[in-house]
């Protein structure tokens, strides 16, 4: 529920026996929606071919497509008659079952019907057509039409995850035309770099361009319509917050973070003279080059949209770019190490362990870079800082997490010390075997170290300030437009509180709702597991204790 349209409430799905009714229907559905597709579009695909007839010496394929089309098919089509019934959909219209066959059957349909179709796109665009790809297309995009209509239905769509379904197809979509317009771009690069800066009109250099654009501009289309038309980017329900802080934080800012990473490598290796012809070196700077602007860019876009938000979804955003940016900088260190140590174990420095250095130099420059810039290390013991929310939790993951893998590689360096002590006559030295080991050891133990005294220190710095907590959850019930005017109620509940806050936004606008000091006063003393705050006219709050 995105907490803004609704203003009847549809009352809760009976459980018990009717939850194991429904979970076998929907399955029983989705397998014969997806038998049954798969057999159509084989049928559809012998009428596409020219040339061939239905009945072909392929007849145990045809066999299993006629089986699958006549079988599957009006079974499922009895089974949705059944479940789309009015006193069915009454009954399952609030379930959690509904909303999750919708978004896995159309989240399939979607993925297999853009894949055929813009395959079979691209394949034209080099004169092949691929009848098979089209009937895939063809059926598979009927399927998820029909799907996307159930979903959007006024009176027998889903109440619940009402969001999910479009935020996926989105990601979808975007997934598509980045990759798409990021492998047209390293074409363009790559050819422009092979004839030294003079791009030749043939179709060899452009077919493979034109074919990515088919697939960016098919994936833009998708992500455009859920995008705007379907509303996911004013979703304020909690996938799409955690959609929205994935591909800001962690897809687009890593995208962005391994191509400035390749090509300060490969910029690294044309002033350092490198030994490799200047073909090889110059290979990956398309990809390198492609991948940063187009990582910047969805990022950047995104957060302007981050903008819009509670400032709470900012501060997460933050959060998942420090832990990239870290993973990429520790990853230089182990891999800086791993050379320098190469370069001990060998008399000689070969071109692999040359290249190994300044990949490891590239990394830590960039990684530790985007992470000072991200975490800002000099003010990260403030106090407004240690109460981020979330922030802890952050702290002893990246501590856990580099706990682990330190201890891992503790055993591969023992293991290579007992295995080196009891086969010396390998030739092999011990430091060619632990080097990688060791390497990884150095990072992960001066991460680790890092965070742990960073939360060791916020704990000190709060454990005195913190407010008990009296209240496990609040949903706040008001008009508020969204931004800073809700960030300000809902920070000052958690700081009272210490509970978790949703909020749902009412249509209707209230005129003198309290302010955040008097929603803390209509708070005091309550004690309740999950409390429901009510703002009112007059500046009166109405507190509701609700059942676990």
């Amino acid at each position: 529920m995105s907490g803004t349209e609704k203003t009847s409430v549809t009352p809760a799905a009976v459980g018990g026996v009717q939850t194991v009714r429904r979970v076998i229907t929907y399955l029983l559905l989705l397998t014969m929606v997806i038998i049954a597709a798969i057999g159509i579009s084989g049928l559809l695909d012998r009428a596409l071919e020219a040339g061939n007839t239905l009945v072909s010496s392929d007849s145990g394929a045809l066999a299993q497509s006629l089986a699958f089309a006549l079988i599957a098919g009006p079974l499922a089509a009895l089974l949705w008659w059944l479940t789309w019934r009015k006193a069915a959909m009454d009954r399952d219209r609030a379930s959690v079952a509904w909303p999750l066959y919708l978004v896995v059957a159309s989240t399939v349909a979607l993925l297999t019907f853009t894949v055929a179709l813009f395959g079979f796109g691209a394949n034209a665009v080099a004169g092949e057509l691929q009848w098979s790809s089209l009937a895939v297309a063809i059926v598979w995009g009927l399927v998820w039409v029909w799907h996307y209509w159930m979903w959007r239905h006024p009176a027998k769509g889903p109440t619940r995850l009402v969001g999910v379904a479009p935020a996926i197809a989105s990601l979808i979509g975007l997934t598509f035309a980045t990759g798409g317009l990021v492998f047209a771009l390293s074409s363009l690069i790559d050819s422009a770099l092979d004839t030294f800066g003079s791009v030749v009109a043939a179709g060899s250099v452009f077919e493979p361009v034109l074919q990515s654009l088919v697939w960016a501009v098919g994936g833009a289309l998708i992500w455009w319509w859920h995008w705007f038309r379907s509303g996911v980017r004013t979703q304020t329900a909690g996938f799409a917050n955690v959609l929205l802080v994935y591909i800001t934080g962690f897809a687009s800012f890593a995208v962005f973070a391994f191509g400035a990473t390749l090509t300060l490598s490969v910029v690294l290796e044309l002033v350092t003279f490198s030994d490799d012809p200047l073909a090889v070196t110059l290979d990956p700077l398309g990809i390198a080059i492609a991948t940063a602007a187009l990582g910047a860019l969805v990022m950047v876009y995104h957060l302007r949209v981050v903008a819009g938000h509670p400032v709470v979804i900012g501060k997460a955003v933050r959060l998942v770019t420090s832990g990239v940016a870290l993973a990429v900088a520790a990853t230089g260190v182990g891999v800086t190490v791993n050379a320098l140590l190469a370069t001990l174990a060998s008399p000689i420095v070969g071109s692999n362990v040359r290249n190994l250095l300044l990949g490891g130099i590239s990394a830590l420059v960039v990684g530790g870079v985007l992470w000072w810039t991200a975490w800002q290390p000099r003010g990260a013991s403030s106090p407004e800082r240690a109460t981020t929310p979330g922030r802890r939790v952050y702290l002893v993951v990246i501590f856990g997490v580099s706990a682990l893998v330190a201890l891992i590689t503790l055993l591969v360096i023992g293991y290579q010390l007992f295995s080196f002590a009891l086969d010396s006559g390998s030739g092999e030295s011990l430091l060619e075997r632990i080097r990688a080991a060791l390497g990884l050891l150095v990072a992960t133990v001066l991460v680790a170290a890092y965070h742990f005294s960073l939360w060791r220190h916020d704990r000190a710095a709060t454990v005195g300030s913190e407010a008990p907590r009296t209240i496990g959850r609040v949903t706040l019930v008001t008009s508020a437009g969204a931004g800073a005017e809700v960030d300000v109620l809902v920070e000052a509940i958690r700081d009272a509180t210490g509970a978790r806050v949703s909020v749902l936004r009412r249509t209707d606008a209230v005129a003198g709702e309290p302010d955040a000091a008097a929603l803390v006063a209509a708070l005091a003393g309550v004690e309740a597991s999950h409390v429901l705050v009510v703002a009112g006219a007059k500046s009166k709050a109405e507190v509701i204790r609700l059942g676990d």
